[in-house]
């Protein structure tokens, strides 16, 4: 139990009925859940709450926010565009191998790195 004695049961509580992208790293940075049980919990990312509601939100092409902005919607509209949408997956803790992750993370690609290989960065 990494951080546990410094937070009290209520937040604890709070946090774990919260959004999985929430919950699965409460349970491995707060509650010391064993490393089986965060992996099963942050594939649901892709499937429940906030992540699996951005991936709805993802067009035909792999991108989001393609339509509205002279640049296939890569980088804008701000906060709205392909590559914010991925980092905020990524932040959910997104795994990097899911394959609707994939496809735009390929066409992101700058100079040799993107989002999808920064999301192995903190998030292992």
């Amino acid at each position: 139990m990494r951080l546990r004695k410094r937070i009290s049961d209520g937040v604890l509580d709070w946090l774990l009925k919260g959004d999985v992208a929430v919950r699965w790293q409460t349970m491995r940075d707060l509650a010391g859940a064993g490393e089986r049980t965060v992996a099963q919990e942050r594939r649901k990312v892709a499937l429940q709450g906030w992540g699996a509601r951005l991936l709805a939100l993802q067009d035909p092409k792999g991108t989001w926010a393609g339509g509205d902005s002279p640049d296939a919607g890569l980088y804008s509209p701000k906060w709205i565009s392909t590559t914010y949408t991925m980092l905020l997956l990524r932040d959910f803790g997104l795994p990097a191998g899911n394959r609707r992750f994939k496809r735009p993370a390929d066409s992101c690609s700058i100079a040799g790195s993107s989002p999808m290989a920064a999301s192995t960065m903190g998030h292992g």
